[in-house]
């Protein structure tokens, strides 16, 4: 296995602190400060950082510096409208070409979910890992390289938003059951189905997210 370069491990490293709130919505972040915490160099740092802010979860200004993005609940609330309809569409081919292991794979992952005590100190972390691999599942099925691998982008910068506003657990109580929705809509080969239950699965947590930003705006 080829060795992580600097600028990978240390864009890993940043984004790390983004998921687990060490870094909040508009904290600044201090090159210097990371470059002494990790041993790396100005350079690969300030690489990662502008690969961050590409991806939208960082903003650099000149003469400034880096804070982490803060979007309004309206930037928000645009990013999951597409984000939903990326992911019916995805959820639509998984019906029109899926396997029945595949199948039965989505169902033990979710199984796995419905098992997280959301009182336990690790529920936000495992979540986020079984509902990683839960859509990675979903997409494999789906069979289109370039529109999963674009939309897998869009899910960290979905975990992103939810780490920094309501967390995992707002919506832990009900994914399952939406879940299951889509696998029953992909089991029976309904792309129709499968894809408004991704959907309206997609839209439930954008709700939680935008809802949680704007009282944060109005407080």
């Amino acid at each position: 296995m080829n060795k992580p370069t600097k600028k990978a491990a240390i864009y890993d490293h940043i984004l790390e602190k983004l998921m687990t709130r060490q870094y909040r919505f508009g904290e600044k972040i201090v090159v210097k400060e990371l470059s002494e915490e990790t041993g790396v160099s100005r350079q690969p740092i300030m690489s990662a950082l502008s690969n961050l802010q590409e991806r939208g979860f960082v903003e650099i200004t000149a003469q400034v510096g880096c804070t982490v993005y803060r979007p309004s609940s309206s930037e928000v609330d645009d990013f999951y409208r597409l984000f939903s309809t990326n992911e019916g569409l995805v959820a639509a081919l998984a019906a029109e070409r899926r396997q029945a292991q595949e199948v039965r794979r989505l169902a033990e992952i979710n199984e796995k979910i419905h098992q997280i005590n959301p009182a336990h100190t690790d529920a936000d972390a495992d979540y986020r890992r079984l509902n990683e691999d839960f859509h990675h599942c979903l997409h494999a099925m789906a069979r289109s390289p370039l529109v999963s691998s674009q939309q897998m982008a869009n899910f960290e910068l979905s975990d992103f938003f939810i780490v920094q506003s309501c967390g995992f657990e707002a919506h832990l109580g009900q994914v399952t059951d939406e879940h299951e929705e889509i696998i029953a809509a992909i089991r029976a080969g309904d792309a129709a189905a499968a894809q408004t239950r991704a959907m309206e699965h997609i839209d439930s947590i954008a709700r939680q997210v935008v809802d949680a930003l704007g009282q944060a705006e109005s407080a």
